[in-house]
Formats: C-alpha cells, sequence, structure tokens
C-alpha cells in the first residue's frame, strides 16, 4: 500500500488544513502542498474543496509512485505521460480509495462525475506545475504539455449526470410519507422499536424534529449553539462559523447557507427547552455551548457531536425499515421543500412569492436557482396531475365526436 496520505489538522487560529505527506518518512510532498497553499487555499477556498483537491492529487503522486515515474523529472527533461500511462492512469482513478476515512463505497468504482473531477483537479496541477518548473523555458514546452492534457481530457468520461439520475428516477429525493411515519414511530423515545439506547433517545428525537421541521443541512445543525436560541421570541439563528477556535471538532461541520432567523413553533421551542433543561445537562460537563453533544462515556463526553456521530444516527435508523434504505439529512430538507410547496399551492401564493420565501428560509442567494433542485418531486407531481387530466379531457373529446357519427 502506498504510503502517500493526506494529513489534516487545526491550527491555532482555528483554521483547519491539510497536507499530503509521506507517511513512510513523515515528510510533506512540496510541489503538490506548495499548490494547494499557493492556487487553493489562497484563494479563499473552503477546507472541504482544498482536502477534496489534497485527496486526488495524492491519488495522482500514489500513481506515479506505482508506476515509478518521477513527474517533476518528467517535466524538467521535456518529458510528458504517453498514452499507454494515461490509459492506466484512468483506470486507477476510477478505483475507489482509502484517502477519506469513514467513507462507504457502494462499488469499487467512482461515479463518472468524481473521475471527472479528479482527471479536472489533476490537469490544473499539471499546467501550473509545468509552469512552475520551467518557467522562463516554459513557451517552448507549452505545446508538449497542452497536447497531454488534450489526451487525457479526451479520455474523460461523458459526465451529463443531471439527465441521467433524471431518466433512473433519481430526481426525487423527498421522503414519501409512508417513509417519515417510520421514521417518526422508530424514533419515539417510548417505543420498544427505537433503535437506540434510552440515554439518547430523547436527543436522537429531537435531532430529527428539528430536521424536518426546519429543513435545515446537518452541517447547519450541528453549528447550532445554545445562544443561537431565542426562546422568548422563539426564533432560531443559523450563524456561520468558518474556523471557529473553540470548536474541537477537526472535521468541523459548515454552514454553506447564508445566516438566517427561523421562527420556532411551539411544540419545537418547548421541545429544545426541555431538551437543554432536563437532558443535555446531564452530559454537558461545561466542556461546550454548541446545543447537541456527544453523550458517550469518555473524553470526548459533554464535545460538540461529531459528523460521524450525526452520520451513524441515520444509518442506524436507516436500518428500521427497507423504505429508509440510503436516508441521508438531506432528504429531510427536500421533504421540507416539497410539504413547503404544497403548503403554498394550497394557500395560492404565487410562485414568485414562494420562491422568494423559499430562498429566505432555506438560506440560498436570491433568484441561485437552487430552489428548482429541491421542489423536483412537486413539479413532478403536478407535471403528471396535469397529463392524466389532459389525457382525460381528450379522452371525452374523442368519444363525443366518435358517438357524433
Amino acid at each position: 500500500m502506498s504510503e502517500i496520505k493526506v494529513s489534516k489538522f487545526l491550527l491555532d487560529s482555528g483554521e483547519r488544513y491539510c497536507v499530503i505527506i509521506n507517511k513512510e518518512t513523515g515528510m510533506p510532498l512540496f510541489h503538490p502542498n506548495l499548490y494547494l497553499t499557493t492556487q487553493v487555499r489562497n484563494s479563499g477556498h473552503a477546507i472541504a474543496t482544498i482536502e477534496s483537491k489534497a485527496v486526488n492529487l495524492s491519488l495522482f503522486y500514489r500513481f506515479m509512485e506505482k508506476k515509478n515515474i518521477d513527474i517533476e523529472e518528467y517535466i524538467l527533461s521535456g518529458k510528458y505521460l504517453s498514452g499507454r500511462d494515461i490509459d492506466h492512469l484512468i483506470i486507477f482513478l476510477s478505483k475507489t480509495s482509502d484517502l477519506k476515512k469513514g467513507m462507504r463505497h457502494k462499488s469499487d468504482y467512482v461515479s463518472k462525475r468524481t473521475l471527472c473531477n479528479r482527471l479536472d483537479n489533476i490537469t490544473a496541477y499539471l499546467s501550473w506545475l509545468t509552469e512552475e518548473l520551467l518557467q522562463y523555458d516554459f513557451p517552448k514546452y507549452k505545446t508538449h504539455l497542452s497536447k497531454m492534457l488534450k489526451s487525457i481530457n479526451a479520455r474523460k468520461p461523458i459526465c451529463n449526470y443531471y439527465n441521467d439520475s433524471e431518466c433512473a428516477g433519481d430526481g426525487d429525493k423527498a421522503l414519501s410519507d409512508s417513509s417519515v411515519d417510520i421514521i417518526m414511530k422508530s424514533i419515539d423515545p417510548h417505543s420498544p422499536d427505537n433503535p437506540f439506547e434510552s440515554i439518547v433517545r430523547n436527543r436522537n428525537a429531537i435531532i430529527i424534529m428539528v430536521l424536518t421541521e426546519l429543513g435545515i443541512r446537518g452541517g447547519e445543525l450541528l453549528n447550532i449553539k445554545i445562544g443561537d436560541i431565542n426562546f422568548q421570541e422563539q426564533m432560531l439563528y443559523i450563524r456561520r462559523r468558518a474556523d471557529e477556535v473553540n470548536d474541537p471538532r477537526l472535521n468541523q461541520p459548515l454552514v454553506k447557507t447564508l445566516g438566517r432567523a427561523l421562527a420556532l413553533s411551539n411544540e419545537l421551542s418547548s421541545k429544545l427547552m426541555d431538551y437543554i433543561i432536563y437532558d443535555r445537562k446531564l452530559f454537558a460537563k461545561g466542556k461546550s455551548d454548541f446545543l447537541f453533544i456527544t453523550y458517550k462515556s469518555g473524553p470526548f463526553q459533554g464535545e460538540p457531536l461529531s459528523k460521524s456521530g450525526y452520520f451513524k444516527i441515520l444509518s442506524t435508523i436507516s436500518k428500521c425499515d427497507l423504505l429508509l434504505k440510503g436516508l441521508t439529512g438531506h432528504k429531510f430538507r427536500h421533504t421540507w421543500n416539497y410539504n413547503f410547496s404544497c403548503l403554498m399551492d394550497s394557500l395560492n401564493v404565487s410562485e414568485k412569492e414562494q420562491g422568494v420565501i423559499r430562498e429566505k428560509v432555506m438560506g440560498w442567494r436570491p433568484n441561485s436557482g437552487t430552489a428548482e433542485k429541491y421542489n423536483k418531486r412537486f413539479v413532478k407531481e403536478k407535471a403528471n396531475d396535469a397529463s392524466v387530466r389532459l389525457q382525460e379531457r381528450l379522452s371525452r373529446r374523442n368519444r363525443g365526436v366518435q358517438n357524433d357519427k
């Protein structure tokens, strides 16, 4: 197994960062890390983007190591990857890797989209690396570089994934009413079928309640602090906290949307208050003011709930019934949008006004077009209903014409 890895760490400033290292020697790889710092980090990209590119460059250097190719020496001597090397690289990059911990792979091969992303990252790096190494001689070798990059791009799969997902029936990500009913019965703290230990049942039920009723992202949920809730006004404030110094989680959950205020129902507000007063305080130990914390005994008890802990909750629920297979937190967000559309339609709210309200509640930038991605189930149902109504009308008309003959 290759010793080229991605090492992630937390800086004193609170910034999360990562480097590519040779685990055997403990030394970082110079050029790929220089690229990540000067071209990616310094351009203001989030840690998730930096880490993703680091993983893809690590895979590239693993392949170079496997083929005993020193890419820097190749470029300095005017040599480039051959068509055969590129074919082997494509095959290598098409396979899943162990670089991202905690990732469960459904297949031994990555999707076309992932492969395209890997190749895009690598070609961008090779362009930068060639110019960095050759400097003033770069124009002389630019034609050779262009041929190599063109050869790589020619082998990229066609990533028409939006249309593919529609044809495969994956466009609808909202949960069915039956699925929601099963989830609610499963997470009832008093249900004998509840899959969780008794001490975490109430916390987990409230987590699902927040996801269901507010439609927020997992990162937003894990970022909520007690101080973000105004119980007097019954408002929850979603705040962006990138590189939070007081957040001990290395894989920090991030708020990707705009900060905003969300109104809370009487029931949800009351549930959150009871959770904080009677449940959370038993495990908090004064360590953190994040709303959802770890209950498990040990050194991390009282620390903010981790992303892996959050994913484990959803994974456990997904095993309660076959209908819940593949359950993710994001499906609650899609379901909220479906229910919102149904409500707005019943109130005869115009589509334009619906869009403005939806963008505000979801934290999307105005006119970003994001709403369309989250409204597929409702649109599909309306389209199907319109199609059936038209068929019935045409059928009645045709029958009338035939009876007149």
